[in-house]
Protein backbone atom coordinates (compact mmCIF):
# COMPACT_ATOMS: atom_id res chain seq x y z
CA UNK A 1 0.00 0.00 0.00
CA UNK A 2 1.22 3.66 -0.41
CA UNK A 3 1.18 5.94 1.93
CA UNK A 4 1.27 10.02 2.40
CA UNK A 5 2.67 12.17 4.72
CA UNK A 6 0.36 14.69 6.85
CA UNK A 7 1.80 17.24 9.56
CA UNK A 8 -1.53 18.66 10.37
CA UNK A 9 -1.63 23.02 10.49
CA UNK A 10 -3.36 23.24 13.62
CA UNK A 11 -0.85 21.35 15.95
CA UNK A 12 2.12 19.75 13.94
CA UNK A 13 1.80 16.90 14.42
CA UNK A 14 3.21 14.45 11.79
CA UNK A 15 1.76 11.23 10.92
CA UNK A 16 0.97 9.01 7.67
CA UNK A 17 -1.93 7.69 6.28
CA UNK A 18 -2.91 5.42 3.59
CA UNK A 19 -2.99 7.29 0.03
CA UNK A 20 -6.51 5.20 -0.21
CA UNK A 21 -8.14 7.40 2.19
CA UNK A 22 -7.63 10.08 0.00
CA UNK A 23 -8.96 8.22 -3.25
CA UNK A 24 -11.96 7.85 -1.45
CA UNK A 25 -12.25 10.58 0.33
CA UNK A 26 -12.58 9.55 3.68
CA UNK A 27 -11.82 12.08 6.49
CA UNK A 28 -8.75 11.49 7.82
CA UNK A 29 -7.75 12.47 12.08
CA UNK A 30 -5.02 14.00 14.01
CA UNK A 31 -3.74 11.85 16.37
CA UNK A 32 -2.37 14.94 18.23
CA UNK A 33 -4.76 17.05 18.18
CA UNK A 34 -8.11 14.95 17.67
CA UNK A 35 -9.22 17.05 14.63
CA UNK A 36 -10.90 15.41 11.79
CA UNK A 37 -10.00 16.85 8.59
CA UNK A 38 -12.44 16.34 5.24
CA UNK A 39 -11.37 15.87 1.77
CA UNK A 40 -11.64 18.90 0.84
CA UNK A 41 -9.54 20.63 3.51
CA UNK A 42 -6.79 17.73 3.64
CA UNK A 43 -6.02 18.12 -0.24
CA UNK A 44 -5.43 21.74 0.00
CA UNK A 45 -3.39 21.24 2.82
CA UNK A 46 -1.23 18.87 1.09
CA UNK A 47 -1.28 20.81 -2.40
CA UNK A 48 -0.86 18.01 -4.46
CA UNK A 49 2.25 16.82 -2.45
CA UNK A 50 2.47 13.15 -4.16
CA UNK A 51 5.44 11.72 -1.34
CA UNK A 52 4.71 8.45 -0.68
CA UNK A 53 6.06 6.06 1.60
CA UNK A 54 5.66 2.19 0.49
CA UNK A 55 4.29 -0.31 3.34
CA UNK A 56 2.42 -3.70 3.01
CA UNK A 57 -0.99 -4.90 3.64
CA UNK A 58 -2.01 -8.73 3.47
CA UNK A 59 -5.14 -7.71 0.78
CA UNK A 60 -5.92 -4.75 -0.80
CA UNK A 61 -8.12 -2.10 0.17
CA UNK A 62 -11.08 -1.24 -0.54
CA UNK A 63 -14.13 0.57 0.04
CA UNK A 64 -16.26 -2.56 1.75
CA UNK A 65 -13.46 -3.93 3.77
CA UNK A 66 -11.76 -0.75 4.93
CA UNK A 67 -13.06 -0.53 8.13
CA UNK A 68 -11.54 -3.99 8.75
CA UNK A 69 -7.91 -2.70 7.88
CA UNK A 70 -7.29 0.66 9.44
CA UNK A 71 -8.39 2.29 12.04
CA UNK A 72 -11.23 5.13 12.05
CA UNK A 73 -12.06 6.44 15.65
CA UNK A 74 -15.72 7.47 16.06
CA UNK A 75 -16.90 10.46 17.08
Amino acid sequence: MKMFNFTCPRCGKFFYGDITLIELKVPIHCPGCDRYYHYEEYIKILGGNKDTTLARSNKPLTEENMFEIIYVPKR
